[in-house]
């Protein structure tokens, strides 16, 4: 296993991979295989520990943005309920304390709610429909290769895939 770790770690180091040697049989490969099982397994497990503390932030963010609306809420509340804080002339409310902040209220506003926008568009009728076109990319891929047009903005590459099923 220390010749292993060490051409993993020459690995690491070098950032290039000494060519694996040819009719040597199946055992060449061997090194280079584990070498990849290995280096895997420790990729799947940075991602998964780099999710679980972006999981932690996430939970942590959203508590304080749950404490941010639960403050401003009351904020709110408070300034429709309490007579010391100033009216606007459009009637919205104002609160200034110059060592922290001014916060304005805004007068009562209607705002459009949609909450069924097939329903709406139905009972309205087409001439509020938008239509999006976009290219269908696997008929245009088909299209090229059956008919061997290469249209502008369209390069073909060759290339191969290699899969690699480890056993457990």
């Amino acid at each position: 296993m220390d010749e292993m770790s060490e051409f993993i770690k020459e690995l690491m180091e070098k950032n290039e991979v000494e060519p694996i040697k040819i009719k040597q049989g199946i055992i060449a490969y061997r090194k280079y295989l584990w070498a990849l099982k290995h280096i895997e397994d420790k990729v799947i497990k940075l991602k998964q520990y780099r999710q679980q503390v972006i999981d932690d932030i996430n939970v942590g963010i959203e508590k304080q943005e749950a404490n941010i609306n639960r403050i401003k809420k009351e904020i709110q509340d408070a300034m429709i309920q309490d007579p010391i804080v100033d009216s606007t002339k459009t009637g919205g409310r104002t609160l200034s304390l110059p060592d922290i902040a001014t916060v304005s209220l805004s007068k009562i506003r209607e705002n459009v709610v949609i909450n069924d926008e097939e329903a709406l568009l139905k009972k309205l009728g087409q001439e509020f429909a938008k239509i999006k076109v976009s290219l269908d990319r696997t008929k245009a891929k088909r299209h090229i290769l059956e008919t061997g047009k290469i249209p502008e903005n369209v390069e073909i590459k060759k290339g191969r895939t290699l899969s690699i099923r480890f056993k457990k």
